[in-house]
């Protein structure tokens, strides 16, 4: 089934995407056997489908083979099947012959008896494979088909008869056949839909018709195929693209650097306009560092700031002068002063005694300091006298202390006077008048040594003169040092500013350096990347068409896998197209007795992710309910069965195969869907084969069918196996509808089995057929009468009822006479005939019992027949 789904999803790319998807799927299909059990474990599918490609990549066709259009003749063809023959094959060691020429064949065998391997017969013959093969994961059909005691496996062979009425052998057609089975296993997995997620739901679609395993198939398929398992660059592009990216690294290289060589040419001219204008870059680095016998204006400025400047003497003429002057006038002063305290020399005399009275008073302070005579005993306090004598000649004290003052100024001002006198010795050695008036010591500048300075010399001029003259020429030095000072100062401003242009300069050159070695190492990089990487361009050529074709093939890969999802996504949908209104129908039909309330008026089906299964109910039509949430598990498979059975009818399939419906199918819903099966019109002309391991709905199913089509089917019933390894079928099995069971019986001249079936048939007849008939066309209420609480239904009561129903005028079917005639026939027997008596109670073993008549039962057992043929 998976190889089938497979070959319809290669229909769908006969005219559509690349070749190379082409390629790929026949590919696939072409080793199908090869990548079948491959997962996606470890790359298991992927790693194998890469070596296949590989090696068959450019033989592979890229032409999809159609699928003949013969599906829709071959349904028409066959009418129905005619015959299985089966063995050895799975439970048959050896070979056994069915004969199905029936519109209905039903097998009855407990579980384990066989019936499954019949069913996988057939599925092999219309299928040429069995799904439960590939679920189980067998490699090869017939390993599991083969029986197991004989270790041999013969395919089944299935007859059939056409449109013509001939015989014909079956060819196994998938397409054609594959809606005839009806699964009890996929609808139990669709019951469980209450159990998955929403995304889920849809995939139990596929799972309803078979598809899970082919849903399996495809999720192997790895999404795509990168670069661990096959080769999409080239080891040696690889190799040659890194180098490459190295050259790219150089080509940008010297582009950077050109661009920063053309920078720097700005910047150099911007550098020159800032020194000086007219000038180039190379003239402006002359300039500054020279070059031949030019040293350049920093080493130049350098060395001139290196030379030392000479010492101030610090000396100036107005200085000199106003020492002069000073010295001048202190003189003057101290001379008057001097005369002053000369004219006041007897009192200094007394201000010396009376000072030294006051000096010994400390020492006798009780007697006359001269005369040692006690004070109290003096006229005079000698100490008293003394102290107020001083205060009197307390202006001589200041007078001598200003003498002292100016004697101390005088001494510093001629101390300074000889420095002059000698700074200007130093600094003027040769032939200096001055040079004899040096002074070795501050004491040799006495105020004879300053008048000496104002004695005439023999040039005519006085050693003041000589100082005054050398003392101007000194201050003009002084000021020629100050002005150099200046200018190193200016200098040393300009020098750091020359510096500054010969750091930028420094800068400039070395970044063009570096600039200028990046291009040259770059050119050379690139002159010699073709030489150096001969070999290895020629490789990388050499590899490109496998590069190419591996491209190809994981290109085509990704969308071959691309395209399969998207069928297998949509399938689904494709399978339950335009089954929405059958699927209703079937599924109220399914529920017949249910309310109105609990009908379906429509069924929307998940058909793509996320969506859920909706339903609507016959009394608010336009609301939709999730049906997951509402309906039981009963229901959710009466949807399932409902949807298998639509596409059935939808795709006019000439046989119904349903494998064990009791397993299927809750009590609840049997009766329906067997009256759907066989008294409804949906399957009428249709071949069904069933089976089942239910004995109730066996015996059920040909008590329900007319008595003429219940003697016309085929039935079977497999037999627990025994000390037998082979499956134990009886094709003569006895019948289980009660009229043709007790016809056998009368004809057998078994009187006492033909009344107990008759008996059997009336409780059938009246219960499901007859009282069915009186609730369609008239009133189906009835007062029953019971003898006890647990005493069963007295038959001729109820069938007097019934015929009392019928009887009313206002009885509307038309055929009502004919059922009427059969019930007047069997009532008009009496009812306490022994005969009656048995149909009431039952036929029960006692001893001594009087025979039955065989006329009455004929006529019980003929009158039956024709109820039956009146109410089918």
């Amino acid at each position: 089934m998976i190889l089938a789904e497979y070959r319809r999803f290669l229909q769908t790319l006969a005219n559509v995407g690349s070749q190379d998807l082409r390629k790929m799927a026949n590919l696939v299909l072409e080793h199908w056997d090869d990548l079948l059990p491959l997962t996606t474990a470890q790359g298991q599918r992927v790693k194998k489908l890469v070596v296949l490609a590989q090696a068959n990549w450019e033989t592979i066709s890229a032409d999809i083979q159609l699928i003949p259009v013969q599906a829709a003749v071959t349904i028409n063809a066959i009418r129905q099947l005619k015959s299985l023959r089966v063995g050895p094959f799975r439970g048959f060691s050896k070979p056994e012959y069915f004969d199905l020429t029936s519109s209905l064949v039903l097998i009855y065998g407990p579980n384990g008896t066989g019936k499954s391997s019949f069913c996988e017969a057939l599925e092999y013959g219309l299928l040429g494979s069995v799904a439960e093969a590939e679920s189980k994961r067998f490699r090869e059909q017939s390993d599991y088909l083969k029986n197991a005691h004989t270790n041999t496996f013969s395919a089944p062979e299935i007859s059939a008869t056409d449109s013509q009425g001939q015989e014909v052998a079956v060819q196994a057609n998938e397409a054609a056949y594959r809606f005839c089975f009806v699964e009890k296993n996929r609808i139990d997995s669709f019951s469980r839909i209450a159990a998955q997620t929403p995304a889920k739901q849809t995939e139990l679609i596929s799972t309803l018709f078979g598809l899970d395993s082919f849903n399996e198939f495809v999720r192997n398929f790895s999404a795509e195929i990168d670069d661990r398992y096959i080769d999409l660059i080239g080891v040696k592009e690889k190799a040659l693209t890194l180098k490459r990216q190295s050259l790219a690294g150089s080509e940008q290289q010297r582009k950077t650097n050109i661009e920063e060589l053309k920078k720097l040419d700005a910047e150099e001219i911007a550098l020159v306009s800032q020194y000086r204008e007219g000038i180039t870059f190379a003239q402006m680095v002359m300039d500054l560092r020279g070059g031949n016998e030019n040293a350049g204006r920093i080493k130049t400025i350098e060395n001139e700031l290196q030379q030392p400047l000479a010492i101030k003497s610090q000396l100036s003429s107005a200085s000199v002068q106003t020492l002069q002057q000073s010295i001048g006038d202190d003189l003057t002063n101290f001379s008057a002063k001097k005369q002053a305290l000369s004219e006041a020399g007897q009192q200094v005399s007394f201000k010396q005694l009376y000072e030294a009275i006051r000096q010994v008073q400390p020492s006798s302070p009780a007697h006359c300091p001269a005369c040692k005579t006690s004070l109290q005993q003096v006229a005079i306090n000698p100490y008293t006298h003394a102290s107020d004598e001083l205060e009197k000649l307390q202006h001589l004290a200041q007078l001598q202390q200003e003498l002292q003052q100016l004697t101390s100024t005088i001494s510093q001002s001629l101390s300074s006077l000889s420095q002059v006198l000698s700074t200007c010795i130093a600094r003027f050695p040769l032939n200096n008048a001055l040079s004899a008036y040096h002074v070795l010591s501050v004491s040799s500048a006495n105020v004879g040594w300053w008048y000496s300075l104002h004695q005439s010399l023999d040039d005519g001029f006085t050693p003041w003169q000589h100082l005054e003259t050398q003392v101007r020429q000194l201050e003009e030095a002084d000021l020629a040092i100050e002005q150099a000072a200046q200018q190193l100062t200016i200098k040393q401003k300009e020098l750091t500013k020359l510096r500054e242009f010969d750091t930028n300069i420094t800068q400039l050159q070395t970044r063009r350096i570096t600039a200028n070695a990046a291009i040259t190492s770059a050119n050379q990089t690139i002159a010699n990347f073709e030489t150096e990487n001969a070999q290895l361009i020629a490789d990388a050529a050499a590899e490109i068409a496998v590069v190419t074709k591996n491209k190809s093939i994981a290109n085509a890969y990704a969308r071959f896998v691309a395209k399969l999802n998207d069928y297998k996504t949509n399938l689904p949908s494709q399978l339950v197209a335009d089954l929405g209104d059958k699927v209703v129908e079937l599924y109220n039909a399914f529920n017949r007795n249910d309310l109105p309330s609990e009908k379906l008026a429509s069924v929307r089906l998940p058909l793509s992710q996320n969506e859920h299964l909706k339903i609507s109910f016959q009394t608010k039509s336009t609301r939709f309910f999730d049906a997951l949430h509402i309906l039981s598990e009963g229901h959710i498979r009466c949807i399932g069965l409902a949807i298998l059975l639509a596409k059935n009818i939808k795709e006019n399939c000439p046989v119904l195969i349903f494998d064990d419906p009791v397993n299927a199918i809750d009590d609840d819903h049997r009766d329906s869907i067997r009256r759907t099966l066989f008294e409804d019109v949906f399957f009428v002309g249709k071949q069904i084969i069933l089976t089942c391991h239910g004995e109730e709905f066996f015996k059920d199913i040909q008590n329900l069918l007319p008595t003429g089509q219940a003697s016309q089917l085929k039935s079977f019933t497999f037999l627990p196996r025994l000390e037998e390894l082979h499956i134990r079928v009886d094709f003569n099995c006895a019948p289980r509808n009660y009229i043709i069971s007790a016809r056998n019986h009368l004809n057998n001249s078994e009187i006492r089995d033909a009344l107990g079936k008759a008996r059997q048939a009336l409780e059938s007849l009246t219960k499901s057929k007859l009282w069915s008939y009186v609730n369609k066309h008239g009133d189906g209420n009835l007062s029953l009468k019971f003898r006890s609480v647990n005493a069963p239904i007295e038959l001729r009561n109820l069938t007097e009822q019934l015929k009392s129903k019928i009887a009313k005028p206002d009885f509307s079917d038309t055929n009502k006479s004919a059922v009427l005639t059969q019930i007047d026939t069997l009532l008009g027997m009496s009812g306490d005939s022994r005969e009656w008596r048995y149909l009431n109670k039952g036929t029960h073993d006692e001893a001594n019992r009087a025979e039955f008549d065989r006329q009455s039962v004929q006529q019980i057992v003929t009158t039956l027949e024709k109820l039956d043929a009146a109410l089918g």
